[in-house]
């Protein structure tokens, strides 16, 4: 346990487009959204802040870690999110285009955070790292395609 760079760029890289979503928010939002039950919301944010707590947490685990083919496919995850908020931007901020398809998947801009954060436990070997990334997925999970089942 302790800090380091690496640990507190792990959650500030997903971070940052959530960031410009801030100021540059959805344009043409439907009024009339239903939402889910409120555990899928609560179990969301738990995952998600764990998620984004543990790695500034132990960073210096993070760091002493050996690289291997699992960092590699956490850049491709981070990577195709990005693609997926560049589209989202470039389309002048629409609405569903945070919940389009790409190709066959459904939901890209929920799953690909989810498994950056799954293959960074893997890569850890940690179970203290996988189970906040299950929390997230779940929560993520069903409230995004809550949102993608109503506006699709």
């Amino acid at each position: 346990m302790g800090l380091h760079l690496k640990g507190i760029l792990i959650p500030l890289l997903v971070m940052l487009p959530n960031i410009l979503f801030v100021f540059l928010g959805p344009q043409h939002m439907p009024k009339n959204l239903s939402s889910t039950h409120m555990i899928f919301t609560v179990l969301e944010r738990i995952g998600q802040a764990a998620c984004f707590a543990m790695p500034i947490l132990f960073g210096k685990k993070i760091a002493e870690q050996q690289g291997n083919f699992i960092p590699i496919l956490m850049a491709i995850c981070l990577l195709v999110y990005y693609l997926c908020w560049i589209r989202y931007f470039a389309g002048g901020r629409e609405f569903a285009l945070l919940f389009k398809p790409l190709g066959y998947i459904a939901i890209p801009m929920a799953l690909f955070p989810i498994l950056f954060f799954l293959l960074l436990g893997l890569w850890l070997k940690s179970y203290l790292f996988i189970m906040p990334a299950i929390l997230f997925a779940v929560g993520h999970f069903v409230n995004s395609w809550n949102v993608y089942a109503q506006i699709k």
